[in-house]
């Protein structure tokens, strides 16, 4: 029996974030993979308007990093 692997949102957009150093990259690519998933809508506007938020890529970091470990408690 294969183990099923699921993975937070925010897990998935941490890769983006910490692979990249330009801000408008992880801040579009981050975007795109928010949008694309099925997740409901005032979560979306909460994180998309965070991101926006971000003045550089550090800051941007930093909101991934502290918005994880309360994603992943509360399984989005």
């Amino acid at each position: 029996m294969s183990k099923v692997q699921i993975r937070s949102i925010f897990e998935q957009i941490s890769e983006i974030a910490f692979n990249t150093a330009d801000l408008t990259i992880a801040r579009q690519s981050t975007t795109e993979f928010v949008q694309s998933k099925n997740i409901n809508d005032k979560d979306k506007q909460s994180i998309l308007k965070s991101i926006n938020e971000c003045i550089n890529i550090h800051q941007f970091q930093r909101y991934i990093a502290n918005a994880l470990p309360t994603y992943i408690v509360t399984g989005k």
